[in-house]
């Protein structure tokens, strides 16, 4: 295990590791360069570009140099190239300068990432803290990682002694962060019916006993859990919602046994927001199994608030993380490093403060951004960092939004009338440690990515607003004065806490709009959770507005399905189940059974379902419900559409 070092590194701000790995300075340091292997032998000259692509600094090197000292830069962000004498490019590299954070910001702050360092960074433990470093330099508190259940418990009533994923929690941990957890496998020896690769076990008592033993593991290491990732697609098992709904409860339960005081997230959605999705989760009263409602997005920021008043109904009054967010971009295909086009480059960058800031105001508590280290799908680039650890611009962007969002909540959007294009959110929160208000703002059409970075707005700001000092898209001071005109580059605007106030009454041509807020529903977890198994039906697969979801398919005629009950309270339960909700002219025999259940037992009911006629093409819904000598409810529902 990696040595507890968590006190001494909250007692003082995070500094870059000695050599700067990654190429990541404090402003005022020295900017010592490592020359590329390819350019190592030659002699020619460097020069360091800035996001313009104007020379910032430039100087010679010879060959046999290791180093070159760039001075110190600026903050912003730096192509380092080298060139040979005859001004042909034989490598480069990249550079971040920050500001250095003036405070630490606190645990809740919005500015997260999914760092996912058992994943995808290398697997040498030496190189891991370089990336949770990069991390909390870019003031960041929440961290996303992946675990594989099957490295853990390789055999059912084997638990790993010493794993790559404790050493990676007790790491970040150390780093300050609050780690919010993952798995999405299942191992061999749990699939059992479950024959199909991805699915998640049969027997929900195998996931309730791996998420206890899990937050008992993990406890003060690991502050939060997701039992699964994006289930309702295709490539993570294909699941219905009933099996979701289902598996994330008895999941919910195993972990607030092992640790109560552990937070547990809903189950991530992936695609864009479903009505149907929502829906399945209300209806299988999901709510009082999770802590926080999670989902990711991979849309457009002008489009979160439209998209996602489905996810504000299913949180129902919980807070809101996204997770997962990005909108994915190609790589240049003529650069081996897999890094973008220039112009790219900065587009991208550009939409690191336009996200978060849309996500907060469209309701979000937490923005991961996905993801830290270098990382494709195909020929799209999601990483913040470049292939060998060094920053790409969109870094130092989301450092910026770090910085300038530390502890914030969005007080809402100033909407300019007949100016769908200009976007001007405010925020309270903790700049530098200091109690203050922030307007971010930008203009953009709603375009994709070859056309965005050209839009220009006149900004009708009120003359006598208080303005501190005002700073860019990459965290660079601008002066004390708001542009007249906003660009694509987001600005950010520090004023004295409690000036955005004053911004909600100050224009005849602007409207104020608040961040939604999610009903709250009351409810309490029941330690008994219903599965359905339905061997008959298909599970079909279909997409709907860029939504992926699975669902039963049966024909009309008698099946024979079986409900299963089980008891994850430490008490014995008896009570009856029965059919809650049923399309007209089905039937359902018999139609409520007598259950009692000793602790960790499973209660299996058969039943014959009858359909007399074809199913709808939109699908059906059914519900069961049950009742246990004082406990909460229990709920059930999963829709059915016609098989072909």
């Amino acid at each position: 295990m990696l040595p507890c070092l968590l006190l001494a590194l909250l007692a003082t701000l995070p500094q870059p590791l000695p050599g700067n790995p990654g190429n990541v300075f404090l402003s005022g340091q020295e900017a010592i360069i490592t020359v590329p292997d390819e350019a190592m032998q030659m002699d020619g000259a460097w020069r360091a570009l800035d996001d313009q692509w104007d020379v910032a600094a430039s100087g010679a090197f010879a060959g046999g140099d290791e180093r070159v000292n760039a001075g110190a830069l600026p903050v912003g962000w730096y192509r380092i190239e080298f060139r040979d004498n005859t001004d042909e490019l034989l490598a480069y590299t990249t550079t971040a300068v920050l500001d250095e954070l003036r405070a630490r910001p606190p645990e809740d702050t919005p500015v997260a990432l999914d760092v996912a360092l058992s994943w995808v960074p290398p697997e040498d433990i030496g190189a891991w803290p370089e990336w949770t470093r990069l991390a909390a330099l870019a003031g960041v508190r929440s961290v996303r990682d992946r675990l594989r259940w099957r490295d853990v418990q390789p055999e059912p009533e084997t638990i790993a002694e010493e794993t790559k994923y404790d050493d990676a929690a007790q790491l970040q941990r150390d780093e300050g962060f609050q780690v919010l957890q993952v798995f999405h496998d299942t191992p061999p020896w749990a699939v059992r019916e479950n024959a199909q690769p991805g699915r998640m076990p049969a027997d929900l008592r195998d996931t309730h006993r791996f998420a206890k033993a899990m937050a008992e593991r993990f406890s003060g290491l690991v502050t939060a859990w997701q039992a699964w990732n994006e289930p309702n697609s295709g490539n993570f098992g294909g699941h219905t919602i009933d099996e979701i709904a289902s598996h994330h409860k008895a999941a919910y339960l195993g972990f607030k046994a092992g640790d109560p005081d552990v937070t547990v997230t809903w189950t991530p959605f992936g695609g864009t927001s479903s009505e149907l999705l929502s829906d399945g989760v209300i209806r299988n009263a999901a709510w009082p199994y999770f802590d926080v409602y999670a989902f990711h997005s991979y849309d457009w920021p002008h489009d979160f608030d439209g998209l996602w008043g489905p996810d504000i109904d299913a949180a129902s009054g919980r807070p809101i993380w996204v997770t997962e967010a990005d909108r994915g971009l190609s790589a240049d295909p003529d650069c081996e490093h897999g890094d973008f086009a220039p112009a790219d480059a900065r587009r991208k960058a550009e939409f690191m403060a336009q996200s978060i800031a849309s996500s907060l105001g469209a309701g979000a508590a937490r923005h991961f951004h996905f993801i830290l280290p270098n990382y494709t799908e195909g020929d799209i680039q999601f990483g913040l960092l470049r292939s060998d650890g060094t920053p790409r611009m969109s870094y130092v962007a989301w450092a910026a939004a770090g910085r300038f969002l530390a502890g914030a909540r969005c007080l809402g959007r100033w909407v300019i009338a007949d100016r769908d294009d200009v976007y001007v959110y405010a925020f309270r929160g903790e700049p530098d440690g200091e109690p203050r208000d922030v307007l971010i703002a930008w203009t953009e059409e709603r375009v994709d990515w070859r056309s965005r970075g050209q839009a220009e707005s006149e900004w009708p700001l009120p003359a006598d607003l208080a303005i501190e000092r005002v700073y860019d898209y990459l965290g660079r001071s601008v002066g004390e004065a708001a542009p007249a005109r906003l660009r694509s580059a987001p600005v950010y605007v520090v004023m004295p806490e409690g000036e955005a106030d004053r911004l909600q009454d100050m224009a005849d041509n602007a409207e104020w709009r608040a961040a939604p807020e999610s009903p709250w529903r009351d409810g309490d977890a029941s330690p008994v959770v219903l599965q359905l198994h339905a061997p008959d039906a298909a599970i079909v697969g279909r997409e709907i507005d860029w939504a992926p979801m699975h669902d039963y398919a049966l024909a009309p005629g008698e099946h024979e399905i079986a409900m299963r009950a089980y008891n994850f309270g430490d008490e014995i339960v008896s009570g009856a189940v029965e059919v809650a909700e049923l399309p007209s002219g089905w039937n359902v025999a018999p139609a409520s059974w007598k259950v009692e259940l000793q602790p960790m037992e499973r209660h299996e009911q058969r039943l014959q379902l009858t359909i007399p006629e074809p199913i709808a093409a939109d699908g059906a819904w059914v519900s069961f419900e049950g009742a246990f000598n004082g406990e909460p409810d229990t709920r059930l529902a999963f829709r059915v559409l016609p098989r072909q």
